[in-house]
């Protein structure tokens, strides 16, 4: 995908941003261990000798240097974890790069079932119908994905919200008690109204990605009245046969490319479910062949969450630095309830438009489980929208399609 000049100088800005950062950070990373003396049985001339003192000598000092920085850094780093947080994010211009009268671009703590949330809300014009967006996971906050949303935001007020436990909001994992879809469904309720509110709008579509699908539906499904649509990308219907069916795909993937390092590596973890003590290790072989064999990501654009994070300056050092872990942590607890999740027996009729946006290569939340569950779900409008370049992010990897999917399809067709 190519970036308008306006969003590539925008990009070049994240990226002077970063590099200057990144070179203090790197240095958390990249000095140098204690390394072994070896010695040489090689006998030096006088001036050989002299040299190697002080090429050590340097070296010893270099190291001293480096040590005091890492140190300084760390104790800088230290006291900044619990209250260093970006409230950035880039204006909303033109393409002479002028900023758009009526537009909005805001990246804000607000509290969500009592706790304190962050969302980003971004759009051409506070005009506009709300798009809400609730991300994966659990705990896969997505505001550094905005490059993404540039379309969205010229016909949409465009919203993303790091959930409790995630991101910006790693914090709000406190309490644990209150980490269930039953208190996100609440949160999202709760942001659904304060957007209605602020913009004056009486509902607002709802997109809601993979674990995001979840909370969605069940969202849409207790307060029908808050919603216009519900758009699902990657939708999770029921896990444990999703997990069983990708399992399927892999085995039969590995076996068609006689790629006898996956077969061997899948043979031994053995089909779902990933439980006990080595669940997270069979996971992450499960997650890798996923993605090795196309079954996450099929674009031709690389899936890089670690390059989107980095460049993004809505989240500071600390926030991008702690990503990984408030994620695994959110994870952990949201787990059991993932597992559990079959919505052909807890969600069967909703009272909004539903639209399925379905990556044909998806075998993350693969489409047979979908499918199958969106010919029982009982809804006033359902549409399924194959994606065909897509896996399991769409809304990524066909932006432009799914663009037209929101604003040329579920605008005109749920008009009130």
């Amino acid at each position: 995908m190519s970036d308008h000049p306006i969003a590539a100088l925008h990009s070049q800005q994240r990226r002077d941003t970063v590099e200057r950062d990144a070179s203090k950070i790197a240095l958390m990373f990249m000095l140098p261990k204690n390394e072994k003396r070896v010695h040489t049985q090689k006998r030096l001339t006088h001036d050989q000798f002299q040299i190697r003192c002080v090429r050590g000598a340097g070296t010893r000092r270099l190291r001293r240097a480096a040590q005091s920085m890492k140190l300084v850094i760390f104790l800088l780093a230290g006291a900044c974890l619990s209250s260093c947080t970006s409230k950035t994010t880039l204006p909303i211009v033109d393409e002479q790069g002028h900023g758009i009268a009526g537009s909005v671009a805001t990246l804000e703590q607000i509290n969500l079932g009592g706790v304190s949330q962050w969302i980003l809300i971004r759009g051409n014009s506070v005009e506009k119908p709300l798009l809400l967006k609730l991300h994966g996971g659990p705990g896969q906050a997505e505001m550094a994905t905005v490059r993404f949303n540039r379309l969205l935001e010229k016909d949409f007020i465009v919203v993303e919200w790091d959930q409790r436990g995630a991101g910006k909001s790693a914090q709000a994992i406190d309490p644990a008690r209150a980490m269930n879809i039953a208190q996100l469904v609440e949160d999202t309720h709760d942001l659904t109204e304060l957007l209605l509110k602020r913009f004056h709008q009486k509902n607002l579509i709802l997109v809601g990605s993979s674990w995001g699908s979840v909370i969605g539906i069940e969202t849409v499904k207790r307060y029908p009245a808050l919603y216009r649509a519900f758009v699902s990308t990657g939708q999770i219907a029921n896990f444990t046969d999703g997990m069983n069916v990708g399992y399927r795909f892999l085995m039969a993937e590995a076996r068609k490319r006689n790629d006898m390092k996956a077969l061997a590596e899948l043979t031994k973890i053995g089909p779902p479910p990933y439980a006990g003590d080595d669940g997270d290790a069979k996971r992450e072989t499960y997650g890798k062949w996923l993605e090795g064999f196309g079954g996450l990501w099929h674009s031709s654009e690389k899936f890089d969450r670690v390059g989107w994070m980095t460049s993004s300056v809505e989240y500071a050092w600390p926030e991008k630095l702690h990503y990984t872990s408030a994620a695994k942590k959110s994870f952990d607890l949201l787990l059991p309830q993932l597992t559990a999740v079959d919505l052909n027996s807890t969600v069967t009729r909703v009272e909004v438009p539903i639209y399925f946006a379905v990556g044909r290569y998806d075998h993350m939340a693969p489409f047979e489980v979908s499918q199958a569950y969106f010919s029982r779900l009982a809804a006033p409008k359902k549409e399924w929208v194959w994606f065909e370049g897509s896996a399991h992010f769409p809304q990524w990897e066909e932006m432009e399609k799914f663009h037209d999917l929101l604003a040329n399809r579920v605008v005109p067709e749920t008009q009130p």
